[in-house]
Protein backbone atom coordinates (compact mmCIF):
# COMPACT_ATOMS: atom_id res chain seq x y z
CA UNK A 1 0.00 0.00 0.00
CA UNK A 2 1.27 3.64 -1.19
CA UNK A 3 1.98 6.14 1.89
CA UNK A 4 -1.21 8.05 0.68
CA UNK A 5 -2.88 4.85 1.34
CA UNK A 6 -1.95 4.17 4.59
CA UNK A 7 -2.57 7.59 5.89
CA UNK A 8 -6.16 7.58 4.45
CA UNK A 9 -6.44 4.29 5.94
CA UNK A 10 -5.50 6.36 9.58
CA UNK A 11 -8.01 9.05 8.65
CA UNK A 12 -10.97 6.61 8.63
CA UNK A 13 -9.90 4.65 11.40
CA UNK A 14 -9.97 7.61 13.52
CA UNK A 15 -13.07 8.70 12.25
CA UNK A 16 -14.61 5.43 12.88
CA UNK A 17 -12.53 4.84 16.45
CA UNK A 18 -14.14 8.85 17.57
CA UNK A 19 -17.69 7.61 16.17
CA UNK A 20 -17.95 4.03 17.67
CA UNK A 21 -16.66 5.23 21.08
CA UNK A 22 -18.99 8.05 20.78
CA UNK A 23 -21.87 5.01 20.18
CA UNK A 24 -20.71 3.63 23.50
CA UNK A 25 -21.29 6.35 25.44
CA UNK A 26 -24.19 7.02 24.22
CA UNK A 27 -25.07 3.34 24.92
CA UNK A 28 -28.47 1.89 23.93
CA UNK A 29 -31.15 4.15 25.71
CA UNK A 30 -32.55 6.92 23.83
CA UNK A 31 -31.29 11.04 24.81
CA UNK A 32 -33.92 12.80 22.25
CA UNK A 33 -37.63 12.86 21.47
CA UNK A 34 -37.07 12.70 17.65
CA UNK A 35 -34.49 9.64 18.42
CA UNK A 36 -37.76 8.31 19.69
CA UNK A 37 -39.91 9.13 16.61
CA UNK A 38 -37.21 7.84 14.50
CA UNK A 39 -37.00 4.03 15.89
CA UNK A 40 -40.51 4.03 16.10
CA UNK A 41 -41.27 4.36 12.89
CA UNK A 42 -38.10 1.99 11.48
CA UNK A 43 -39.69 -0.50 13.55
CA UNK A 44 -43.42 -0.28 11.24
CA UNK A 45 -41.21 -0.05 8.15
CA UNK A 46 -39.68 -3.25 9.53
CA UNK A 47 -43.35 -4.51 10.59
CA UNK A 48 -44.42 -3.84 7.23
CA UNK A 49 -46.88 -1.24 8.42
CA UNK A 50 -45.46 1.71 6.24
CA UNK A 51 -44.80 5.18 8.35
CA UNK A 52 -48.27 5.51 8.94
CA UNK A 53 -50.56 8.70 7.89
CA UNK A 54 -49.78 10.28 11.07
CA UNK A 55 -45.60 10.48 10.57
CA UNK A 56 -44.70 14.09 9.67
CA UNK A 57 -41.09 14.03 9.95
CA UNK A 58 -38.27 12.86 7.21
CA UNK A 59 -39.06 9.68 4.98
CA UNK A 60 -35.69 8.37 3.87
CA UNK A 61 -33.86 8.51 7.70
CA UNK A 62 -36.60 5.58 8.94
CA UNK A 63 -35.84 3.51 5.90
CA UNK A 64 -31.94 3.93 6.66
CA UNK A 65 -32.55 2.98 10.59
CA UNK A 66 -34.71 0.14 8.89
CA UNK A 67 -31.74 -1.14 7.15
CA UNK A 68 -29.26 -0.72 10.06
CA UNK A 69 -31.38 -2.48 12.42
CA UNK A 70 -31.52 -6.14 9.71
CA UNK A 71 -27.61 -5.74 10.06
CA UNK A 72 -26.91 -4.84 13.24
CA UNK A 73 -27.82 -6.74 16.86
CA UNK A 74 -31.17 -5.97 18.25
CA UNK A 75 -30.83 -2.92 20.15
CA UNK A 76 -30.34 1.28 20.24
CA UNK A 77 -26.40 0.46 20.08
CA UNK A 78 -26.45 -1.30 17.64
CA UNK A 79 -27.86 1.14 15.38
CA UNK A 80 -25.54 3.84 17.21
CA UNK A 81 -22.84 1.85 16.09
CA UNK A 82 -23.93 1.32 11.78
CA UNK A 83 -24.66 4.74 11.62
CA UNK A 84 -21.44 5.19 13.05
CA UNK A 85 -19.40 3.56 10.67
CA UNK A 86 -21.39 4.67 7.83
CA UNK A 87 -20.43 7.97 8.63
CA UNK A 88 -16.86 7.31 9.44
CA UNK A 89 -15.84 5.84 5.95
CA UNK A 90 -17.53 9.58 4.47
CA UNK A 91 -13.90 10.87 5.82
CA UNK A 92 -12.64 9.46 2.35
CA UNK A 93 -15.17 11.82 0.51
CA UNK A 94 -14.28 14.49 2.70
CA UNK A 95 -11.04 13.71 1.33
CA UNK A 96 -11.62 13.26 -1.96
CA UNK A 97 -13.25 16.62 -2.29
CA UNK A 98 -10.04 18.33 -0.87
CA UNK A 99 -8.33 16.53 -3.34
CA UNK A 100 -10.89 17.71 -6.16
CA UNK A 101 -10.40 21.53 -5.37
CA UNK A 102 -6.36 20.86 -5.63
CA UNK A 103 -5.18 21.21 -2.34
CA UNK A 104 -2.07 19.31 -1.59
CA UNK A 105 -1.77 16.18 0.27
CA UNK A 106 -1.19 17.49 3.54
CA UNK A 107 -4.34 19.57 2.86
CA UNK A 108 -6.30 16.71 2.26
CA UNK A 109 -5.12 14.70 5.33
CA UNK A 110 -6.06 18.10 7.50
CA UNK A 111 -9.46 18.25 5.84
CA UNK A 112 -9.93 13.80 6.78
CA UNK A 113 -8.64 14.53 10.09
CA UNK A 114 -10.57 17.78 11.17
CA UNK A 115 -13.78 15.33 9.96
CA UNK A 116 -12.64 12.23 12.03
CA UNK A 117 -12.32 14.28 15.67
CA UNK A 118 -14.56 17.32 15.02
CA UNK A 119 -17.04 17.20 18.14
CA UNK A 120 -20.04 17.99 16.78
CA UNK A 121 -19.55 15.63 13.97
CA UNK A 122 -18.54 12.78 16.31
CA UNK A 123 -21.40 12.80 18.40
CA UNK A 124 -23.88 13.25 15.64
CA UNK A 125 -22.87 10.05 13.88
CA UNK A 126 -23.92 8.50 17.20
CA UNK A 127 -26.92 10.17 17.75
CA UNK A 128 -29.82 8.62 16.18
CA UNK A 129 -31.08 12.45 14.07
CA UNK A 130 -30.46 12.47 10.09
CA UNK A 131 -27.88 15.15 9.37
CA UNK A 132 -24.68 13.13 10.17
CA UNK A 133 -25.43 11.07 7.09
CA UNK A 134 -27.47 13.98 4.97
CA UNK A 135 -23.67 15.54 5.65
CA UNK A 136 -22.46 12.88 3.60
CA UNK A 137 -24.76 12.50 0.90
CA UNK A 138 -24.22 16.36 0.46
CA UNK A 139 -20.56 15.73 0.02
CA UNK A 140 -21.21 13.81 -2.40
CA UNK A 141 -23.34 16.08 -4.51
CA UNK A 142 -21.09 18.90 -4.40
CA UNK A 143 -18.25 16.20 -5.44
CA UNK A 144 -20.50 14.83 -8.33
CA UNK A 145 -21.27 18.30 -9.61
CA UNK A 146 -18.07 19.57 -10.48
CA UNK A 147 -17.09 16.45 -11.79
CA UNK A 148 -20.38 16.85 -13.76
CA UNK A 149 -19.39 20.71 -14.96
CA UNK A 150 -15.21 19.32 -15.42
CA UNK A 151 -16.53 16.75 -17.25
CA UNK A 152 -19.22 17.62 -19.08
CA UNK A 153 -21.16 14.51 -18.10
CA UNK A 154 -24.84 14.86 -18.04
CA UNK A 155 -25.19 11.24 -16.70
CA UNK A 156 -23.70 12.76 -13.26
CA UNK A 157 -25.54 15.77 -13.34
CA UNK A 158 -28.36 13.02 -13.15
CA UNK A 159 -26.79 11.14 -10.77
CA UNK A 160 -26.57 14.45 -8.32
CA UNK A 161 -30.35 14.87 -9.02
CA UNK A 162 -31.20 12.05 -7.63
CA UNK A 163 -28.94 12.36 -4.55
CA UNK A 164 -30.09 15.92 -4.23
CA UNK A 165 -33.88 14.67 -3.94
CA UNK A 166 -32.64 11.79 -1.74
CA UNK A 167 -30.62 14.51 0.77
CA UNK A 168 -33.91 16.40 0.37
CA UNK A 169 -36.35 13.64 2.28
CA UNK A 170 -33.90 13.33 4.57
CA UNK A 171 -33.33 17.49 5.46
CA UNK A 172 -36.00 18.87 3.18
CA UNK A 173 -34.36 22.11 2.91
CA UNK A 174 -32.37 20.79 0.42
CA UNK A 175 -35.09 21.19 -2.22
CA UNK A 176 -33.47 24.89 -2.04
CA UNK A 177 -30.11 23.78 -2.97
CA UNK A 178 -31.53 21.80 -6.14
CA UNK A 179 -32.02 25.06 -8.49
CA UNK A 180 -28.68 25.97 -6.79
CA UNK A 181 -26.07 23.64 -7.84
CA UNK A 182 -28.05 23.10 -11.17
CA UNK A 183 -27.85 26.39 -12.39
CA UNK A 184 -24.14 26.08 -11.40
CA UNK A 185 -23.45 23.35 -13.37
CA UNK A 186 -25.15 24.69 -16.41
CA UNK A 187 -22.73 28.01 -15.75
CA UNK A 188 -19.78 26.38 -15.13
CA UNK A 189 -19.70 23.25 -17.72
CA UNK A 190 -17.74 23.89 -20.98
CA UNK A 191 -20.03 23.78 -23.70
CA UNK A 192 -22.78 24.62 -25.91
CA UNK A 193 -25.58 26.15 -24.47
CA UNK A 194 -28.13 23.15 -25.71
CA UNK A 195 -25.81 20.94 -23.53
CA UNK A 196 -25.59 23.10 -20.22
CA UNK A 197 -29.46 23.20 -20.54
CA UNK A 198 -29.52 19.49 -20.80
CA UNK A 199 -27.41 19.58 -17.43
CA UNK A 200 -29.90 21.63 -16.03
CA UNK A 201 -32.45 19.64 -17.11
CA UNK A 202 -30.86 16.00 -15.93
CA UNK A 203 -30.46 17.45 -12.01
CA UNK A 204 -33.96 18.55 -12.17
CA UNK A 205 -34.98 15.15 -13.43
CA UNK A 206 -33.49 12.90 -11.17
CA UNK A 207 -34.25 15.19 -8.12
CA UNK A 208 -37.88 14.64 -9.44
CA UNK A 209 -37.34 10.80 -9.78
CA UNK A 210 -36.11 10.41 -6.35
CA UNK A 211 -39.19 12.62 -4.74
CA UNK A 212 -41.89 10.65 -7.03
CA UNK A 213 -42.47 8.24 -4.69
CA UNK A 214 -42.66 9.97 -1.45
CA UNK A 215 -44.75 12.60 -3.22
CA UNK A 216 -47.04 10.34 -4.58
CA UNK A 217 -47.54 8.60 -0.63
CA UNK A 218 -48.61 12.06 0.30
CA UNK A 219 -50.71 12.87 -2.23
CA UNK A 220 -52.77 10.00 -1.77
CA UNK A 221 -52.75 10.32 1.98
CA UNK A 222 -53.33 14.15 1.72
CA UNK A 223 -55.29 14.64 -0.95
CA UNK A 224 -52.73 17.12 -2.48
CA UNK A 225 -49.61 18.26 -2.60
CA UNK A 226 -47.93 17.96 0.48
CA UNK A 227 -44.36 19.83 2.10
CA UNK A 228 -41.69 16.25 2.71
CA UNK A 229 -41.98 16.74 6.28
CA UNK A 230 -44.35 19.03 8.27
CA UNK A 231 -42.61 18.78 11.24
CA UNK A 232 -40.45 22.18 11.39
CA UNK A 233 -43.31 24.01 9.84
CA UNK A 234 -44.43 25.23 12.87
CA UNK A 235 -41.79 27.24 13.89
CA UNK A 236 -42.40 29.66 10.06
CA UNK A 237 -43.18 33.29 11.49
CA UNK A 238 -47.10 32.99 9.88
CA UNK A 239 -49.91 31.66 11.25
CA UNK A 240 -51.04 28.47 11.34
CA UNK A 241 -54.11 28.89 9.63
CA UNK A 242 -52.60 31.45 7.14
CA UNK A 243 -50.52 28.17 6.40
CA UNK A 244 -53.59 25.39 6.33
CA UNK A 245 -55.25 28.03 4.03
CA UNK A 246 -53.01 29.20 1.32
CA UNK A 247 -49.80 26.60 2.11
CA UNK A 248 -46.44 27.06 3.10
CA UNK A 249 -44.92 28.89 0.70
CA UNK A 250 -47.98 31.20 -0.49
CA UNK A 251 -48.35 32.07 3.38
CA UNK A 252 -44.35 32.82 3.42
CA UNK A 253 -44.90 34.96 0.15
CA UNK A 254 -47.87 37.10 1.36
CA UNK A 255 -45.74 37.91 4.81
CA UNK A 256 -42.67 38.71 2.89
CA UNK A 257 -45.33 41.44 1.18
CA UNK A 258 -46.88 42.20 4.41
CA UNK A 259 -44.44 42.52 6.59
CA UNK A 260 -41.23 42.67 5.47
CA UNK A 261 -39.42 44.07 7.95
CA UNK A 262 -40.64 41.79 10.30
CA UNK A 263 -39.39 39.10 8.37
CA UNK A 264 -36.16 39.98 7.50
CA UNK A 265 -35.78 40.72 11.27
CA UNK A 266 -37.08 37.25 11.61
CA UNK A 267 -34.59 35.47 9.28
CA UNK A 268 -31.83 37.79 10.12
CA UNK A 269 -31.93 36.47 13.89
CA UNK A 270 -32.01 32.91 12.89
CA UNK A 271 -29.55 32.69 10.33
CA UNK A 272 -27.03 34.29 13.54
CA UNK A 273 -28.36 31.27 15.43
CA UNK A 274 -28.04 28.82 12.56
CA UNK A 275 -24.19 29.90 12.75
CA UNK A 276 -23.90 29.86 16.63
CA UNK A 277 -20.94 28.65 18.44
CA UNK A 278 -22.41 25.98 20.89
CA UNK A 279 -26.31 24.73 21.33
CA UNK A 280 -28.28 27.52 22.87
CA UNK A 281 -31.49 25.82 21.72
CA UNK A 282 -31.81 22.35 23.51
CA UNK A 283 -35.43 21.37 24.48
CA UNK A 284 -33.56 18.97 26.86
CA UNK A 285 -31.59 21.60 28.67
CA UNK A 286 -34.52 22.69 30.68
CA UNK A 287 -35.00 20.21 33.44
CA UNK A 288 -38.97 20.88 33.52
CA UNK A 289 -38.98 20.03 29.45
CA UNK A 290 -36.82 17.01 30.21
CA UNK A 291 -39.26 15.65 32.68
CA UNK A 292 -42.61 16.45 30.43
CA UNK A 293 -40.47 14.56 27.82
CA UNK A 294 -39.84 11.55 29.91
CA UNK A 295 -43.85 11.94 30.54
CA UNK A 296 -44.65 11.16 27.12
CA UNK A 297 -41.72 9.28 26.41
CA UNK A 298 -40.43 7.06 29.37
CA UNK A 299 -37.50 5.76 27.34
CA UNK A 300 -36.30 9.18 27.55
CA UNK A 301 -34.15 9.95 30.66
CA UNK A 302 -34.90 12.91 33.33
CA UNK A 303 -31.05 13.42 34.41
CA UNK A 304 -29.07 15.50 31.38
CA UNK A 305 -27.18 13.29 28.79
CA UNK A 306 -24.06 15.79 28.52
CA UNK A 307 -22.34 18.15 31.07
CA UNK A 308 -23.53 21.42 29.42
CA UNK A 309 -20.45 23.84 30.57
CA UNK A 310 -17.92 21.29 29.24
CA UNK A 311 -20.08 20.45 25.78
CA UNK A 312 -19.97 24.90 25.59
CA UNK A 313 -16.68 25.29 25.96
CA UNK A 314 -15.48 22.62 23.64
CA UNK A 315 -18.06 23.39 20.96
CA UNK A 316 -17.58 27.36 21.29
CA UNK A 317 -13.75 26.59 20.75
CA UNK A 318 -13.72 24.25 18.05
CA UNK A 319 -16.30 26.01 16.03
CA UNK A 320 -14.64 29.20 16.59
CA UNK A 321 -11.34 28.09 14.86
CA UNK A 322 -13.35 26.07 12.43
CA UNK A 323 -14.79 29.07 10.80
CA UNK A 324 -11.77 31.33 11.14
CA UNK A 325 -9.94 28.69 9.13
CA UNK A 326 -12.94 28.50 7.03
CA UNK A 327 -12.98 32.14 6.22
CA UNK A 328 -9.35 31.90 4.96
CA UNK A 329 -9.78 29.08 3.39
CA UNK A 330 -12.75 30.38 1.00
CA UNK A 331 -10.82 33.48 0.38
CA UNK A 332 -7.84 31.45 -0.86
CA UNK A 333 -10.21 28.91 -3.22
CA UNK A 334 -11.81 32.18 -4.60
CA UNK A 335 -8.54 33.55 -5.71
CA UNK A 336 -7.48 30.18 -6.95
CA UNK A 337 -10.87 28.44 -8.22
CA UNK A 338 -13.50 31.20 -7.78
CA UNK A 339 -16.53 28.89 -9.63
CA UNK A 340 -15.68 25.97 -6.92
CA UNK A 341 -15.22 29.06 -4.08
CA UNK A 342 -18.88 30.22 -5.37
CA UNK A 343 -20.75 26.53 -5.63
CA UNK A 344 -19.45 26.06 -1.67
CA UNK A 345 -20.67 29.10 -0.55
CA UNK A 346 -23.66 29.14 -2.05
CA UNK A 347 -24.80 25.52 -0.53
CA UNK A 348 -23.63 26.73 2.39
CA UNK A 349 -25.09 29.97 2.72
CA UNK A 350 -28.69 27.90 1.14
CA UNK A 351 -28.92 25.83 3.65
CA UNK A 352 -28.40 28.45 6.25
CA UNK A 353 -30.94 31.09 4.84
CA UNK A 354 -33.16 27.79 4.44
CA UNK A 355 -33.17 26.95 8.11
CA UNK A 356 -33.80 31.07 8.97
CA UNK A 357 -37.29 31.36 7.54
CA UNK A 358 -38.14 28.74 10.46
CA UNK A 359 -36.11 27.96 13.11
CA UNK A 360 -31.85 28.16 13.37
CA UNK A 361 -29.85 25.93 15.44
CA UNK A 362 -26.28 25.22 15.69
CA UNK A 363 -27.76 21.53 15.07
CA UNK A 364 -29.53 22.36 11.53
CA UNK A 365 -25.75 23.23 10.71
CA UNK A 366 -24.49 19.78 10.40
CA UNK A 367 -25.01 19.13 7.23
CA UNK A 368 -22.55 21.62 5.26
CA UNK A 369 -20.13 21.14 8.51
CA UNK A 370 -17.90 18.70 6.68
CA UNK A 371 -17.30 21.62 3.88
CA UNK A 372 -16.59 24.09 6.14
CA UNK A 373 -13.71 21.41 7.37
CA UNK A 374 -12.95 21.39 3.93
CA UNK A 375 -12.03 25.12 3.67
CA UNK A 376 -10.86 25.04 7.05
CA UNK A 377 -8.42 22.91 5.51
CA UNK A 378 -7.43 24.84 2.47
CA UNK A 379 -7.37 27.81 4.98
CA UNK A 380 -4.50 25.82 7.47
CA UNK A 381 -2.18 25.10 4.25
CA UNK A 382 -2.40 28.81 3.01
CA UNK A 383 -1.73 30.20 6.18
CA UNK A 384 0.99 27.41 6.92
CA UNK A 385 2.53 28.02 3.10
CA UNK A 386 2.36 32.24 4.57
CA UNK A 387 4.57 31.43 7.72
CA UNK A 388 7.13 28.96 5.63
CA UNK A 389 7.66 32.01 3.04
CA UNK A 390 7.82 34.50 5.87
Amino acid sequence: MTRAGWATLVVVAAALVARLGAAVVLGNRLHFADEGVYLDAAARLADGNGLGSQYRSVPAYPIALAAFQRLVPDGVLGVRAAQAVVTGVGAVLVMLLATRLRLDRRAALVAGMLYALDPLLVVAGSLLYPEAIAAVLLVGVVLGALRAASRDAAVVSGAVGIALGVLAQLRPVALLVVPVVSAWIATVVAAPARRRALHAVAVLAGCGLALAPWTNRNYRFHGALAPIATAGTRSAPVSGTDVQNRGLAEALLRQACERPLFLATHVGREFLHFWELYPQRLTTDNPERRVGLHDGDPRLPVEPSFPAGLRDRVSAVASAVEMTLGAVGLWTLWRRRRADAVLFACVMLTFGLGYAFFIGKMRYRITIVPLLLVLAAAGAERIASARRSA
